[in-house]
C-alpha cells in the first residue's frame, strides 16, 4: 500500500519544483539575453571589418590612380603591398573574432557555473527543510 503524502510534504515538494523551475527559467532567459548580446558584438565586428575593407580598397584605388605612369615593377610592388595589407586585415579580423569567441565562451561558462551552484544551494536548502520536517 502506498503511503499518502502529508499536506506539508506536498507543499514542500511543490515549492521545490517551483524553485527549480524559477532557476531554470532564469538560466534560459540569461542564455537568450547573452546570445543576443553576442550576436550584436559579432554584427558590430563584421560591420567594422567591412568598413575597414572599403576604406583600404578606396585607398588602394587612389594609390593605383597616382601610379598610373609608374613602371610595371613599381605597379607590381604596389599591388603586392596592397595584397599584404588585405591579408593583414584578414588576420587581424580573424584574431579579433577568435578572442571575442573566447570571451563569450568564458562568459557562458561562468553563467552556467553560477546557475549550477544556485541549483546545488537550492538542493541543500530543500534537504535541510526535509530534515527539519522529519525531525
Amino acid at each position: 500500500m502506498a503511503q499518502e503524502a502529508t499536506p506539508a510534504a506536498v507543499t514542500a515538494g511543490q515549492r521545490h519544483a517551483v524553485d527549480h523551475a524559477d532557476v531554470e527559467r532564469r538560466h534560459v532567459d540569461d542564455h537568450a539575453r547573452v546570445s543576443q548580446e553576442h550576436l550584436a558584438d559579432h554584427e558590430a565586428l563584421y560591420a567594422r571589418h567591412g568598413n575597414e575593407h572599403t576604406a583600404l580598397a578606396d585607398q588602394h584605388v587612389a594609390e593605383h590612380d597616382k601610379a598610373a605612369d609608374a613602371t610595371p615593377t613599381q605597379k607590381a610592388t604596389l599591388s603586392t603591398r596592397h595584397a599584404a595589407q588585405h591579408v593583414w586585415l584578414e588576420l587581424r579580423h580573424a584574431s579579433e573574432l577568435a578572442w571575442m569567441e573566447v570571451r563569450h565562451a568564458g562568459g557562458r561558462l561562468g553563467m552556467d557555473r553560477s546557475h549550477a551552484l544556485e541549483l546545488v544551494a537550492q538542493e541543500r536548502r530543500h534537504a535541510q527543510d526535509r530534515q527539519r520536517q522529519h525531525g
